[in-house]
């Protein structure tokens, strides 16, 4: 994760990569980076099409609990920072055998996919 953060720093304020503590050690098994899709002038769905043609799956990690269908019955909480973390937060590919250059890859496609400079 620590490389994921490095190489998405230049991205910043566009691009937040999840916020490490320096006390605790967590066992990573997402890389879900918060995006001001507003600001790039991409939808997210653009972004991750974008991805998907570069070969690069991404995920969107988790619709907010008062949106289950579940809990819709009960009404619509107004919870404005759950939306706004949910719309804002994409997940990036992370598993144990990634390669520096597959995040180095990952991370390049993500900034053409926020910048346009892709098909």
């Amino acid at each position: 994760m620590e490389l994921y953060a490095a190489r998405l720093a230049p991205l910043a304020p566009l691009v937040e990569a999840p916020a490490s503590v320096p006390w605790c050690r967590p066992a990573w098994h997402l890389c879900a980076v918060r995006i001001d899709f507003a600001a790039a002038g991409r939808s997210r769905s653009r972004v991750m099409a974008a991805l998907r043609e570069a070969g690069i799956g991404s995920q969107v990690h988790y619709i907010p609990v008062h949106r289950q269908p579940y809990w819709r019955r009960y009404g619509d909480l107004p919870l404005p920072g759950a939306l706004s973390h949910y719309e804002r937060t994409l997940s990036l590919p992370l598993f144990p055998g990634m390669a520096d250059g597959d995040v180095d890859r990952v991370v390049s496609s993500l900034e053409k996919a926020l910048t346009g400079a892709c098909g």
